[in-house]
């Protein structure tokens, strides 16, 4: 039989190299202990629900819950299939299963959100996220020698065995630097902001019982080294004694914790809040009664909370290095990560009604250029060239 043009049209976009693509994603990174990673998943995983290039599979660990996150919905409720991968993230034995949890599904190309989760053979064309490299820039960022050479030595594998994406550009030359592997542009996937933080919120009223302070700076990450978190308790001194600190994250138990002790040694333990674990709707109701937005990081892959804070219209201080720069451009106050003098001065400048206007203004530009549909659109023709 004879197929007129519309009808062999019509068969070369059912074939299976076009339509039938079976796509793996390892939805492990979809819990409670991968904040930013786990983000990045649930996004992509919604965004990518309309396209019909491919079949999906996600793989989730038996009994794996979330609070932050819906796992039914984000994956029956999008159409995809559920697998079961039973090992931990950071587990070398992941190796020797994956070929054949990923035959299994009849996978075609895999991507895994994290850099030590993915296989090293089998799953067809394989994609791998490098989100930084901060334990590869300094000894002190890692918890101990032992993990951070371990840590190294699984990514030069896996960085070998998959197309590596990143999340912004001074990452990928981090990357090219420690593992001579290139990172092109068409490889970096830049984060995207959720559109609630976006929305008219309410500031905060109560939380734990007690109303937050006035006027306070805000400061979102977990306390590890790179965060830096302590030189912004050494800027308090130098700002107005109504000015407070709200600290939101957990304390990583790996690291000594220098918050306390330099609180203390400055008498200002009594003008900071620590906030370790806040919901959804609480962290975007701080972002809207903050007075500035203070990210003093020495190393980050993104620094998606900065985005965030643009998005909530709060306006931006950060420390200046090279991915903040690539992220904020002129949407944010760019200031030394060790000068607390430099920060106080730059926080303080922002009660100009008019510089504040302008920063504001600068960061919902930026954020335009930073939506999760941008995103999603980079990562669906990255899976497509890979």
């Amino acid at each position: 039989m004879t197929l007129s043009p519309h009808e062999l049209s019509s068969q070369r976009e059912l074939s299976p190299r076009r339509r039938r693509e079976h796509l793996a994603v390892d939805g492990r990174v979809l819990s409670d202990e991968y904040h930013g990673i786990g983000r990045l998943a649930e996004m992509l995983l919604r965004r990518l629900a309309g396209t019909t290039e491919f079949e999906v599979t996600v793989f989730v660990r038996p009994g794996q819950t979330s609070r932050r996150f819906d796992l039914d919905g984000l994956i029956e409720g999008l159409g995809y299939r559920r697998a079961f991968f039973d090992l931990p993230l950071t587990s070398s034995l992941q190796w020797l299963r994956w070929p054949g949890a990923l035959r299994r599904v009849g996978a075609t190309v895999t991507l895994s959100l994290y850099s030590l989760g993915g296989p090293v053979v089998g799953g067809g064309r394989k994609g791998t996220f490098v989100h930084d490299c901060i334990m590869e820039t300094d000894a002190r960022f890692a918890p101990d020698r032992r993990t951070r050479l371990l840590y190294m030595l699984q990514t030069a594998l896996m960085v070998r065995r998959n197309r590596v994406f990143t999340r912004s550009a001074a990452s990928a030359r981090d990357i090219e630097r420690f593992y001579r592997v290139p990172v092109p542009e068409w490889q970096v996937i830049p984060g995207g902001v959720d559109e609630n933080f976006a929305r008219d919120i309410e500031p905060l009223g109560q939380i734990d019982g007690q109303a937050p302070p006035k006027t306070y700076v805000l400061q979102v990450g977990a306390r590890r080294p790179h965060k830096n978190v302590a030189a912004l308790v050494r800027v308090l001194p130098h700002l107005p004694e109504d000015y407070h600190l709200i600290l939101v994250g957990t304390v990583d138990d790996r690291f000594p914790d220098q918050v306390p002790a330099v609180a203390e040694e400055l008498g200002v333990t009594h003008r900071i809040w620590h906030l370790p674990r806040v919901s959804e709707s609480e962290l975007q109701s701080l972002y809207a009664g903050a007075s500035v937005f203070a990210y003093p990081s020495l190393i980050e892959g993104l620094g998606l909370p900065l985005l965030e804070a643009m998005a909530a219209g709060l306006p931006v201080v950060a420390s200046d290095i090279p991915v903040f720069r690539e992220i904020a451009e002129d949407a944010a106050v760019l200031v030394p990560p060790g000068d607390p003098r430099a920060w106080a001065e730059a926080i303080l400048r922002l009660r100009s009604p008019q510089v504040r206007a302008d920063l504001i203004e600068a960061g919902h530009l930026q954020v335009k250029k930073n939506t999760w549909e941008v995103t999603a659109a980079r990562m669906l023709e990255a899976l497509r060239r890979m």
